[in-house]
C-alpha cells in the first residue's frame, strides 16, 4: 500500500487469486500486475485517448458521425462495451471477480488495439471534412469505451476511477448509478477536465 496505493493492492487480490480459494502473493507478481494492466492498459489508453481528444479537439468531446465517417470497427467496441456491461454485473453477482476484470481488461485491450489500427494521429494530418468526421468518431468512440471501463472498475479502484472520471469531464463519480451504465451516455461537446498519469510505471 505504501509503494502501490490501495487500488493496485485491490486490484491484484481481485484479478490474480479466485474468490474463495487459496492464492500466492509476491511483490514481483504485484507490481507486474501492475506495469501490464494498470499502468500500460487502462492508464495508458485513459492517457492517449483524451491527450489526443485535447489537442485535435481542444479538450471537447468530439461529435461522432452517424453515417459519413462510421465503419465496422467503431461497431465493434460498441459492441463488446455492451456485453460487458452485462457480463461483469452477472459475474460480480457470482462472486466471480476475477473473471469478471478479465473481461473488463479485455475491452481495453481492444480499444488499444483499435487505436493502433486506426491511426487517429494519421487520419489528423489529412484534409477534408470527411477526415475531420472519421477522427471524431474514433476518439469519440475511444472515450466512450474508457468511460464504461472506468465505471465498471470504479468498485475495484475508487481512487483511480475517480480521477479518470474527473479528467473525463463527468465531476464526480459517486454520482454514478451502475445499473444505468449504457452506451452512448458520454455528453457532446463537453470539456474534458486536467489530464494527468494516473498510474505511473512501478
Amino acid at each position: 500500500i505504501d509503494v502501490l496505493g490501495n487500488d493496485a493492492l485491490r486490484y491484484f487480490l481481485l484479478r490474480e487469486i479466485v474468490y474463495g480459494q487459496d492464492g500466492s502473493f509476491s511483490f514481483d507478481a504485484l507490481v507486474q500486475r501492475y506495469n501490464s494492466d494498470l499502468a500500460n492498459g487502462l492508464g495508458n489508453l485513459a492517457s492517449r485517448t483524451l491527450t489526443m481528444i485535447n489537442r485535435y479537439f481542444n479538450s471537447s468531446v468530439p461529435y461522432p458521425s452517424p453515417l459519413v465517417a462510421h465503419k465496422a470497427p467503431d461497431d465493434a467496441i460498441k459492441q463488446q462495451a455492451e456485453a460487458v456491461i452485462t457480463e461483469f454485473g452477472q459475474l460480480f453477482d457470482d462472486y466471480q471477480f476475477s473473471r469478471a476484470l478479465e473481461s473488463l481488461w479485455g475491452v481495453v485491450g481492444a480499444v488499444d488495439k483499435y487505436l493502433v489500427e486506426q491511426e487517429p494521429w494519421a487520419v489528423a494530418e489529412k484534409e477534408g471534412e470527411e477526415n475531420k468526421a472519421r477522427l471524431a468518431t474514433i476518439l469519440y468512440t475511444a472515450a466512450e469505451a474508457l468511460r464504461i471501463v472506468t465505471a465498471l472498475a470504479c468498485p475495484v479502484l475508487p481512487e483511480s476511477a475517480a480521477r479518470i472520471w474527473q479528467q473525463l469531464g463527468l465531476g464526480d463519480i459517486g454520482k454514478l448509478n451502475l445499473p444505468d451504465l449504457k452506451w452512448g451516455q458520454l455528453p457532446l461537446g463537453s470539456k474534458l477536465g486536467k489530464i494527468e498519469p494516473v498510474f505511473p510505471r512501478a
